[in-house]
């Protein structure tokens, strides 16, 4: 009876110790921020960090890096106030990098960090200043510009041919238009601007998803989106999906607002 009791007591300490334990990890994952930005070469970097939710102390942290498409996927361990770890290019051809590079992210102040980069022969690549700005929108700037899908036909049977193009563009003051129109599939599409139809709304990224405000400054999430090489792929809520193309001749200018 003394040793299962004493066996209970020990099973309790242990529990009691793990629950402290990730506490405190919690708490030291919660003195960093969700998002950091830096300006980089006249362009802004975004640093998203993210904890592990089984591994309180394991990091998983993407890079932006301006308006390139490329991104780095980080992932670590975290100690004390820095996260080290290795990082790899998160989408498209990796074979430049050889090898396993190291990252290290050390918090300066309360909404400062420095990230460092290491190359493939472990030595410093870039240091990076980051901040956090909690008024700052995250603009995802690698999807900058106006995307359209291919209208295909409907199937209708008094407009077999017609189909509908979907349009949005996104621009960099934080705004975006989007619009869709019927048109013959049977004729070559012409690319269009939406913001030539369409009002414009504030917009924001955040983890994969664009959120747009009304007039109340209330947000709203309206899809998913991923960036599969020259292609975003929007997911609705319902279910619906859209596979959009970049259009080339529409991209932002100063021209075209």
């Amino acid at each position: 009876m003394i040793e299962k009791a004493h066996f209970a007591a020990r099973l309790l300490l242990s529990g009691l110790s793990t629950l402290l334990c990730s506490a405190l990890l919690h708490a030291e994952v919660s003195g960093f921020q969700d998002r950091y930005f830096a300006e980089v070469d006249g362009s802004t970097w975004v640093l998203q960090l993210e904890t592990n939710k089984t591994f309180q102390s394991m990091v998983t942290a993407k890079l932006q890096m301006g308006d390139t498409r490329n991104r780095y996927l980080l992932m670590g361990g975290l100690r004390n106030s820095q996260i080290t770890g290795s990082y790899k290019p998160l989408m498209g051809n990796s074979d430049s990098f050889r090898g396993e590079r190291h990252f290290e992210i050390k918090r300066l102040a309360e909404k400062t960090l420095r990230l460092t980069l290491n190359d493939e022969n472990g030595k410093p690549n870039q240091n990076l200043n980051f901040t956090s700005n909690a008024t700052q929108a995250p603009i995802d700037t690698a999807i900058l510009g106006t995307w359209l899908t291919i209208a295909e036909p409907a199937g209708s049977l008094n407009k077999p041919y017609s189909g509908e193009q979907w349009a949005i563009r996104f621009i960099d003051d934080g705004t975006l238009c989007e619009d869709s129109y019927t048109v013959d599939t049977r004729k070559p599409q012409v690319q269009k601007d939406p913001c030539l139809t369409a009002q414009q709304r504030r917009w924001k990224a955040v983890d994969g998803k664009i959120y747009t405000a009304n007039n109340n400054e209330d947000w709203a999430m309206q899809f998913n989106y991923r960036l599969m090489g020259e292609r975003m792929v929007v997911s609705y809520p319902g279910g619906k999906r859209r596979v959009a193309n970049m259009a080339n001749d529409l991209k932002l200018s100063a021209d075209n607002r």
